[in-house]
């Protein structure tokens, strides 16, 4: 089965929010939301993430198309607490479908266009306990900074900052 990784269209609002709902009930514990509160979001908040991580907007997404379904996400944008850096974030992919090089294609995705865009640096939080994301994300050149924060208010789970330099 082969899978497609692209940068994601504006238009494809729908299928965005079809793949970031079903990623947050596979995986609760591995992101600063929930799906109970990204549910809710209207369908113009849809529409704008699309149209922001596709051609001409201020981030790259990109999605993993396998079997003419989307298999998974990734999400580049300028980090807003750290300005001048991106910022790798809502990076999932469908059960079924790891351990087959698709999270290694969305994150060179992602740098690849942080680096075209002429980032310095490149920034994500994982959660402690995702052992397979942090092996993904440290083959991919990235680094623990040390730093941990909590992964959203009123969870006991912790988050480890991790950085690639792009220069």
């Amino acid at each position: 089965m082969s899978v497609e990784v692209r940068r994601i269209l504006a238009g494809e609002w729908q299928e965005l929010r079809d793949v970031r709902l079903r990623a947050l009930l596979d995986a609760p514990d591995a992101y600063g939301s929930t799906h109970e509160q990204e549910s809710g979001d209207p369908d113009d908040s849809w529409r704008d993430w699309a149209a922001s991580g596709a051609e001409g907007g201020q981030g790259f997404t990109a999605i993993a198309v396998g079997d003419t379904r989307w298999v998974g996400l990734a999400v580049g944008a300028p980090h807003h607490a750290f300005p001048g850096e991106v910022g790798l974030f809502a990076m999932w992919v469908d059960p079924a479908w790891r351990g087959r090089g698709v999270g290694r294609r969305l994150v060179d995705g992602v740098i690849a266009w942080a680096a075209i865009e002429r980032f310095p640096t490149i920034r994500l939080l994982v959660t402690e306990t995702n052992g397979p994301a942090l092996r993904l994300y440290e083959r991919c050149g990235f680094v623990d900074t040390g730093e941990r924060v909590p992964l959203r208010e009123g969870s006991d789970l912790a988050a480890v900052s991790m950085i690639r330099s792009l220069a």
